[in-house]
């Protein structure tokens, strides 16, 4: 009778053992990661129902590039009807952050976050640096032409980045802001018609495009290579000739 007492007792303590080996195990690994795994923890506002017939707009993702105040408007516009469910707004939102935005993410204690202004505020304040940037004129004459699009398509994505800008900008401010984004066999030939509206420019630019492209405009890259090439021959020429004696 005692041998199966402590039996049993053995089993308890060797149970309790496993119990406590388990918790220890499980607290190392959350040391390690720095947060507890459980879903509570992980997910942003774990109690939270989807309204009946409720569907989960498809959000443009944001990445951390861009203007953070016009995402946020584009993300409230898509939830129309549930702008007093402060809770489901919160919960979407970080279903719309994706790269760099959803790391940032990651890494927030969200219990200081009470309602979608605290949210919104410290999204903001994390990537205001991309409006800062965006009001700079240095910002558009970054924005070059990708080798996937034509000459009309980069001026279209060109103008649309130029009206992100904040403060007022006349016309001919970004006719000489577009002229100065230019690649150089653009850039000497919309010189000469500084004075013109941005709309004749990027005709101009077609043109050069079609030009280039046709062979009937020469690439001063080109041409700098040729006469570089020429010059080259020319010394090396100069260097093996052998002077009568």
């Amino acid at each position: 009778m005692e041998k199966a007492w402590k039996s049993e007792q053995e089993k308890q303590e060797e149970s309790l053992e496993r119990k406590m080996i388990a918790m220890l195990e499980l607290s190392m690994k959350t040391t390690f990661i720095g947060t507890s795994l459980s879903y509570d923890n992980l997910c942003m506002r774990p109690n939270l129902d989807l309204p009946k017939g409720f569907k989960v707009p498809h959000f443009e993702l944001f990445n951390g590039i861009g203007n953070p105040k016009a995402y946020i408007w584009a993300y409230c516009d898509q939830l129309v009807g549930v702008r007093n469910n402060q809770v489901l707004i919160m919960k979407l939102f970080t279903q719309s952050l994706t790269g760099e935005a959803s790391e940032w993410f990651t890494t927030q204690d969200r219990c200081r976050w009470i309602t979608w202004e605290d949210m919104a505020a410290a999204f903001m304040e994390k990537f205001l640096f991309n409006m800062e940037t965006t009001l700079e004129g240095y910002y558009l004459e970054k924005v070059k032409q990708k080798s996937t699009e034509n000459f009309r398509e980069y001026a279209s994505r060109w103008r649309i980045e130029a009206a992100r800008i904040q403060q007022p900008t006349g016309e001919k401010e970004l006719v000489l802001v577009f002229i100065r984004s230019q690649e150089i066999d653009f850039y000497d030939r919309m010189l000469s018609i500084s004075r013109r509206p941005l709309s004749e420019l990027v005709k101009m630019g077609e043109a050069v495009e079609d030009g280039l492209k046709t062979g009937r405009i020469i690439s001063m890259i080109e041409k700098s290579i040729g006469s570089s090439s020429t010059e080259f021959i020319k010394k090396q020429k100069g260097g093996n000739h052998i002077p009568h004696s």
